[in-house]
């Protein structure tokens, strides 16, 4: 038997242990849009947390790594209100993972992996073509404090885009896989 005091160890270490340990996490495509431009996002620190009202929640880091700015969604989401928050099927696996590189605020995602998009709802961002799963959401709200190093976002689903079967992919560990295959 071993007990891992989470306050002495590292953060890295906690969120080790916390992403191989706490599976599988769906990935969630986040899509937000500032200024013309889009940007889509994964995050698998994602879930749903009320049905009264719908609420998701996604923990967004503060900062892009080497440079001292929010990331886009965070600001993006902080300024304009809205997301879309796209369920990831198998097939688009390889493009999600390459959305996860950090780049300069003004370069879409969507134009320099060659990512299609589709406008379903004028309010809202578009969704990644191909998702068959989507929610339209508006922030409800976040929780912040100083010392946290990701900031849990709440968006309440406003609509949700279904579009025939899908097979979801997650997160485990530092891999994906798939969940199983979901109906309409």
């Amino acid at each position: 038997m071993k007990i891992i005091d989470f306050a002495s160890i590292e953060s890295v270490e906690r969120y080790k242990l916390m992403s191989t340990n706490i599976i599988p996490r769906p990935v969630a495509w986040i899509v937000t849009e500032n200024n013309g431009i889009i940007n889509i996002a994964p995050f698998s620190y994602f879930t749903g947390v009320s049905s009264v009202p719908p609420l998701l929640m996604v923990s967004i880091g503060r900062n892009k790594k080497g440079l001292n700015e929010p990331k886009d969604t965070f600001k993006n989401i902080k300024e304009t209100k809205k997301a879309t928050v796209c369920l990831v099927p198998v097939e688009l696996t390889e493009k999600m993972d390459k959305t996860g590189e950090v780049l300069p605020h003004n370069i879409s995602e969507a134009e320099k992996f060659g990512i299609e998009v589709e406008r379903i709802d004028d309010n809202f961002p578009p969704i990644v073509k191909g998702c068959k799963r989507a929610f339209f959401t508006t922030l409800y709200g976040t929780f912040e404090r100083d010392e946290m190093a990701t900031i849990p976002f709440f968006l309440e689903i406003d609509k949700m885009y279904i579009e025939g079967e899908f097979e979801p992919v997650a997160r485990v560990g530092k891999g994906y896989a798939k969940l199983c295959e979901m109906e309409n």
